[in-house]
C-alpha cells in the first residue's frame, strides 16, 4: 500500500490532523530481519526467510552479506538465502553498515573469524561519532587485532584475525546489547567454546533473546545463567540452513501505536507481535494511559485512540525503541511522565534524549533530563508549531516528531525525512492513507 519516501526529499509538512482511521499492515522487523539474514548468511546451504523487512538497516545488512560471499533470489514473497562456509573465507573484506550500529557490531563479531575486515561508513556525524570500544576490548580479549579511531575507538575500523581464539570474554553493555549480540554470533561460527560475562547490565535483553532464539532456531546451542550475565556458546554445535518468520518492527509498531493512541482514531493493525515490544510493556502502558486495545484474530489488534492521555511512567529498558514515541504521546498528557533507565538511547543514530529534547523545545514541549532518564511535562492544550526540525539523522526521532507535529496549531517542517527509511521507508505515505496532513517539499535539484 505505501511508497517509500523519497531521497532527494528534504523537508515534510505535517500539519494538524484530528482524526486517524483504516487498516494497516505493520512493518517487518528490522531486528529479527538483520539476524534472520546474517545466520542465513554464515551458513552453508539455502535457509528461507518470510516477512523480510525493507528498510535501510535490512538492506545494508543485506549488501555486507553479499560482500561476504552470500547469494539471494525471491520467490513467491519468500527470500532464499544461500550462505556460505565461514571457514573458508581467506580475503579481506570491506564492509559499510551505512547507518546501521547493529549492522556494525553484529559484523564486526564476525569479523573476529575472518582474516581481515575493514569498517568505513559515509555517516561521519552519526554512525561515525559512536563509540565501539566495549566492542574492540572484548574482541582483544580474545586476541583479535583491532584498529580505530580516537579513544571512543569510533570509524574506519581493522580487525584481524588468526582464528586462534581465546575462550573467554567480557563486555559492557550499558550503552548497547549489540555488542553481546556481536560476541554470540562470533561464538556460534567458530569451532571452539566462548563464555562471555557482561560486565554490567545489558540494557536491552529482549534484543538479545532475539539473538539467541535466531541462532538456536539455526542449531546453535547458547546457555546462560540465571541472572542473564554470562553465556556460553557451544562451538562444537555448528549452524545448519533453516527457515525464518519475521514479525512486526518494534520501533515502527511503537510509533504507530503511540500516533494513534494520540489521538481520536479507529485503526486496525496488521502483522502484530509482541516479542520485541517489551513482552507487552508497551501495550500495558499505552491501556493504563488511556489507548483502547483490542486483540483480533490473525495477529490483528483494533486501536481506539483519545486526546484524553494520562500521565505515566516508563521503564525505558524494556523497549528502548519504544521511548521517542511514548514521550512524544506524553506531551499530550494532563501531567508529568518520567522515562527511565534509559541511558543507553544516547548511543543510537542520535542522543535520543538530549538532541530529542532540543527539537522539543522548539516546539514549546517543556522537559527535563537527567544521565538515564527523559521527563515530559505534558499539555493537553498542544502547541503551536510553526518552526522547522532536525531528525538527527534518526528514524525514531522523525517518527516522533510528526506525531506531534499533527496535534500542533500550525504545520511543522522535519529536515530530511527520508531517514525514517532506516526502519520503516513507508512510514509517512502510509499514515498519510489513515487521514494524516502531510505533504513532502523542496525536493533537491538532481
Amino acid at each position: 500500500m505505501g511508497n517509500r519516501i523519497d531521497k532527494t526529499i528534504e523537508l515534510v509538512k505535517v500539519s494538524f490532523t484530528s482524526r486517524l482511521k483504516g487498516t494497516l499492515n505493520l512493518p517487518s522487523s528490522k531486528s529479527s530481519s538483520t539476524r534472520a539474514l546474517l545466520t542465513s548468511a554464515v551458513t552453508t546451504g539455502e535457509s528461507k526467510i518470510a516477512n523480510v523487512a525493507t528498510g535501510f538497516n535490512t538492506i545494508s545488512m543485506k549488501k555486507n552479506c553479499e560482500r561476504l560471499g552470500a547469494t539471494y533470489k525471491e520467490k513467491d514473497g519468500i527470500l532464499i538465502v544461500n550462505g556460505i562456509d565461514i571457514h573458508s573465507v581467506n580475503n579481506p573484506i570491506d564492509f559499510d553498515p551505512g547507518n546501521s550500529g547493529v549492522v556494525l557490531r553484529l559484523f564486526m563479531g564476525v569479523a573476529g573469524y575472518l582474516p581481515e575486515s575493514r569498517f568505513t561508513t559515509e555517516y561521519e556525524n552519526s554512525l561515525g561519532v559512536r563509540s565501539q570500544t566495549e566492542m574492540v576490548h572484548a574482541l582483544r580479549m580474545l586476541n583479535v587485532h583491532c584498529e580505530s579511531m580516537g579513544e571512543d575507538d569510533r570509524l574506519p575500523i581493522k580487525i584481524k584475525s588468526n582464528r586462534k581464539l581465546a575462550n573467554y570474554t567480557e563486555v559492557s553493555c550499558r550503552k548497547s546489547s549489540q555488542f553481546l549480540s556481536g560476541l554470540l554470533y562470533l561464538g556460534a561460527i567458530g569451532n571452539e567454546d566462548l563464555t562471555i560475562r557482561v560486565t554490567d547490565s545489558i540494557t536491552a535483553p529482549s534484543m538479545v533473546h532475539t539473538t539467541i532464539n535466531n541462532l538456536k532456531r539455526a542449531g546453535g546451542e547458547i546457555s546462560f545463567d540465571k541472572d542473564f550475565r554470562t553465556f556460553f556458546v557451544n562451538g562444537k554445535k555448528q549452524l545448519t540452513a533453516t527457515n525464518f518468520e519475521v514479525g512486526s518492527d518494534p520501533a515502527s509498531t511503537a510509533a504507530i501505536l503511540a500516533l494513534c493512541g494520540s489521538m481520536n482514531s479507529d485503526v486496525i493493525l496488521s502483522g502484530f507481535f509482541e516479542e520485541e515490544l517489551g513482552n507487552g510493556a508497551v501495550i500495558q502502558y499505552l491501556l493504563d494511559s488511556g489507548t483502547g486495545i483490542e486483540f483480533l484474530a490473525d495477529n490483528k489488534i483494533r486501536i481506539s485512540g483519545t486526546p484524553d492521555i494520562r500521565p505515566l511512567d516508563f521503564d525505558g529498558s524494556l523497549a528502548p525503541d519504544a521511548v521517542p514515541a511514548l514521550a512524544a504521546r506524553a506531551a499530550f498528557a494532563n501531567g508529568t511522565s518520567t522515562f527511565y533507565n534509559i541511558e543507553h538511547i544516547r548511543y543510537k543514530e542520535s542522543d535520543r534524549i538530549s538532541d530529542f529534547r532540543r527539537e522539543l523545545s522548539k516546539l514549546g514541549v517543556k522537559s527535563d533530563e537527567k544521565q538515564d532518564q527523559l521527563i515530559i511535562h505534558g499539555n493537553p492544550l498542544g502547541y503551536d508549531g510553526g518552526v522547522t526540525l532536525d531528525g538527527h539523522y534518526d528514524h525514531g526521532l522523525i517518527m516522533a516528531l510528526t506525531t506531534i507535529g499533527m496535534h500542533c496549531r500550525e504545520p511543522i517542517l522535519i529536515k530530511e525525512p527520508y531517514h525514517v527509511g532506516q526502519t520503516y521507508p513507508e512510514y509517512f505515505s502510509e499514515v498519510k492513507y489513515l487521514g494524516a496532513e502531510i505533504s513532502e517539499l523542496a525536493k533537491k535539484n538532481s
